[in-house]
């Protein structure tokens, strides 16, 4: 992708082999949106840095059609749109090679995620006075919100962040990591939950010793980490036929990691620093300190274009009703807002048409293809 952790498994694949390295990357065809998650030239730096045989590919995906057949693969639903990028980038190594190696873990064992900032910008706002904190946060409720503009996407951030400010910790970064809020979840579901269980909170539990962010870091690595990253990395990979390895998380990089304190991972607001540091004789200054991306596809812009028919059929208030778990008002609300950048929606709307394609599959017993002919006729 050209970001730190994918750069940083090139550059030193380049100092153990005698032959060029191969490196394949994914853009996507279309407008801004689409601009916004190419890192095509940043890879391209990195490849013609440690001459490697460079391969690229810029695609417009039959998202209709790679949905039922990736949530087969994938076994159940999942809201992180990597899932469609690792799975179309994986189908492009695989025309040349079986096994591949991929950048993840770097953000979970040295702080590479813009929650890990919370503690850095809170001690900030507590500076600002009392009245003027209030207006902020006031003004942040009406903030727009579209994670596939850089000014908007600021405005998701900052939203997210007033709204959680005055939380302790561990609803902080919860209220970072929850696809549904707990009230959220409440209103959307038409019976009560039989039985919780809360995946954060067992973490917390057993992440009680270190700094803040080591904590923040133990947790992930309980829950994220094998739950998304990983999963989606290897199943995704797995459905061509092609074997993923993550060099990053060995063991022994991971014991050194937890012994790393916060003041020396992330410093002064920059996220990752010891790494930077300790890879400032490998990756160019320009890698190093480019702005996080995360490895994703510009769903919540599909999911008002070309995906909005799907979106709209899928979680209509009659298919919601049929299913029998949701209430359609909520949906409806939430469709409507997204769609007027009032909130960006994604990831629930994501995990809402995800569970509902995965449903059909493996609660009804329908073929993928099956499926897949039923989406693509209601975009007809």
């Amino acid at each position: 992708s050209g970001g730190v952790d994918s750069s940083a498994v090139v550059g030193f694949m380049t100092r153990h082999t005698g032959h060029p390295v191969r490196t394949y990357a994914i853009g996507f065809e279309g407008g801004d949106a689409e601009a916004y998650y190419n890192e095509l030239p940043f890879a391209r730096q990195v490849a013609q840095r440690f001459g490697t045989e460079h391969h690229e590919i810029v695609v417009k995906p039959d998202v209709v059609g790679l949905l039922p057949k990736l949530l087969w693969h994938m076994d159940e639903p999942v809201a992180d749109t990597a899932f469609v990028t690792t799975y179309l980038v994986s189908e492009f190594a695989r025309r040349d090679v079986t096994v591949i190696l991929s950048g993840v873990g770097g953000d979970e064992l040295f702080g590479g995620y813009r929650r890990y900032l919370g503690s850095h910008y809170r001690a900030r706002l507590d500076r600002v006075p009392g009245p003027l904190r209030r207006a902020a946060m006031a003004l942040a409720d009406r903030l727009p919100a579209d994670r596939h503009s850089p000014i908007l996407d600021a405005m998701r951030l900052a939203r997210g962040f007033l709204a959680s400010a005055d939380m302790p910790f561990d609803e902080r970064y919860r209220s970072y990591m929850a696809v549904f809020p707990d009230d959220t979840a409440e209103s959307l579901l038409r019976e009560p939950a039989a039985r919780e269980f809360d995946a954060l909170g067992e973490a917390f539990r057993t992440a009680t010793s270190g700094d803040e962010i080591n904590r923040m870091l133990t947790v992930d690595a309980a829950t994220q980490l094998p739950d998304d990253l990983l999963l989606l990395t290897d199943r995704m990979s797995m459905a061509v036929s092609l074997e993923c390895r993550v060099p990053l998380l060995d063991h022994e990089l991971v014991a050194l990691a937890a012994r790393i304190p916060e003041r020396i991972k992330v410093r002064d607001g920059r996220l990752k620093h010891v790494m930077k540091e300790a890879l400032s004789d490998l990756l160019p200054r320009d890698i190093l300190e480019r702005k996080k991306r995360g490895f994703g596809a510009p769903m919540g812009a599909w999911l008002k274009r070309e995906l909005a028919p799907v979106m709209k059929d899928v979680l209509s208030a009659e298919a919601i009703e049929r299913r029998g778990l949701f209430r359609a008002a909520p949906v409806a609300e939430l469709i409507a807002a997204h769609e007027a950048n009032r909130v960006d929606g994604t990831d629930r709307l994501l995990a809402l048409l995800n569970f509902e394609i995965w449903a059909r599959i493996y609660l009804d017993g329908r073929e993928p293809s099956d499926v897949t002919d039923e989406l693509k006729a209601a975009v007809a």
